[in-house]
Order: structure tokens, then C-alpha cells, then sequence
């Protein structure tokens, strides 16, 4: 009987060891891909003045996915790459210091200075009838604003530039209030001017093997 114990114990120690080091495997043949300049980030939204747009060319983070999968996009269904994304809140500009302020006010700025993104799940859906076009993949990740965190779920295309540089673009409609976010109703206006609830949001995240990060 306590042969039997202690072989049962040696065998779940030997799988637990064998499982942590596919794990540790799998962590290293990554292939790491780093934000650089030459990222962008439009916001654009309506009110009862003008439509308005605020724009930002700093997304940092990483992504990183098996060796394999600039050759084969489709490898993403065997192995989820691991993306995070972040976005400073101060980078996004209107062109109207004060317009800046209400956003960075309603934005909660100063308690929550980033927005952020985890990617959760990526599956491959596709290359455009051009032969030159990205590959398209279903995204869904966690999307964090203003200290809110709500599911997102984009397509996302996937290009590749150049040797080990990738450019990820999106776009995307969400509502301000789903993140609690008051549309604003800028004071210096007596709160005459009210801002629309929805927004569209799109995106382009420049990435590279090995290169700087951006800040």
C-alpha cells in the first residue's frame, strides 16, 4: 500500500514537472514583437456643435506569438499569442487645449492615466481577395477605460511590412457610458453643446521584432 501511495505521489509530481516545463517551452520560443513610433489612434465622436475628432501616436505594449505565425496565421488557433497594450490618456489631443481638459476630466486622467488591452482570444478569419491585403482575425480582449474594464470584440487585420515589423489596424463603435463615461457638456459653453454617447474608435499599431519600445 504505501509503494502504491508513493508511486502515485511520484507520478503526479512527474506530470506537474513535465506540464511547467511545456509552459516554460512555450514561453520561450515566442516571438516577441514590440510597439514603435509611427503608431496611431483616432477617436471620433458627434455634438450638438460639430462632429469632433481627438487623435494619439503613442501605443506602446508587445505582442508575441509562436515563431510560425508570419508564415502561417493560422497558427493562432494552436497557440494564443499573448498581447497588451497600453495608451496614455495624455497623448490624445483635439487641437483645443480646452476641449483636451473636459476629456481628460471626463477620462478620470489623473486616477486612471491609461488606457489598457488584453488579448483574450484571436482567431484566423481570413485573407482579402488582394493578394497584398492583410490577414483578418476575430479578437476579443479586455478593454480597460477610465478604471472600467468591459469585453471587446473587434476585427483586427494583421500586416506584415517588413522583415520581423507587423501593423495592426482596427475599428471599432463604443459608448462612452459603458466605461462610465459622462458625455461631456463643456462648461465653457454653459452646457449648451452635449456631446453623443457613441464614438468610433480605429487604430493603427506599429510593431517590430527586437525594436524599441515605445514610450
Amino acid at each position: 500500500m504505501k509503494m502504491k501511495i508513493a508511486w502515485s505521489k511520484i507520478t503526479r509530481f512527474s506530470a506537474v514537472m513535465a506540464a511547467s516545463a511545456g509552459v516554460l517551452y512555450a514561453a520561450d520560443s515566442m516571438t516577441r514583437f514590440d510597439a514603435q513610433p509611427g503608431s496611431k489612434m483616432k477617436i471620433e465622436g458627434t455634438s450638438t456643435l460639430h462632429d469632433w475628432t481627438v487623435e494619439g501616436g503613442i501605443i506602446g505594449g508587445f505582442f508575441e506569438a509562436d515563431p510560425g505565425f508570419t508564415k502561417d496565421p493560422a497558427v493562432v488557433s494552436k497557440v494564443l499569442p499573448k498581447v497588451e497594450v497600453e495608451i496614455p490618456v495624455r497623448t490624445l489631443k483635439s487641437g483645443s487645449n480646452p476641449m483636451n481638459n473636459v476629456m481628460y476630466e471626463a477620462m478620470k486622467m489623473k486616477d486612471h492615466p491609461k488606457i489598457k488591452f488584453t488579448l483574450k482570444e484571436m482567431k484566423f478569419k481570413g485573407q482579402p481577395a488582394s493578394g497584398n491585403g492583410p490577414f483578418l482575425f476575430d479578437t476579443k480582449g479586455e478593454l480597460t477605460v477610465s478604471g472600467v474594464t468591459r469585453t471587446n470584440v473587434m476585427v483586427v487585420a494583421v500586416q506584415k511590412i517588413a522583415d520581423g515589423q507587423l501593423k495592426f489596424a482596427g475599428t471599432n463603435t463604443m459608448k462612452m457610458t459603458d466605461f462610465g463615461i459622462k458625455p461631456p457638456a463643456p462648461a465653457i459653453a454653459l452646457g449648451a453643446i452635449k456631446t453623443g454617447d457613441e464614438v468610433k474608435v480605429s487604430f493603427e499599431w506599429m510593431t517590430a521584432q527586437g525594436a524599441a519600445k515605445a514610450q
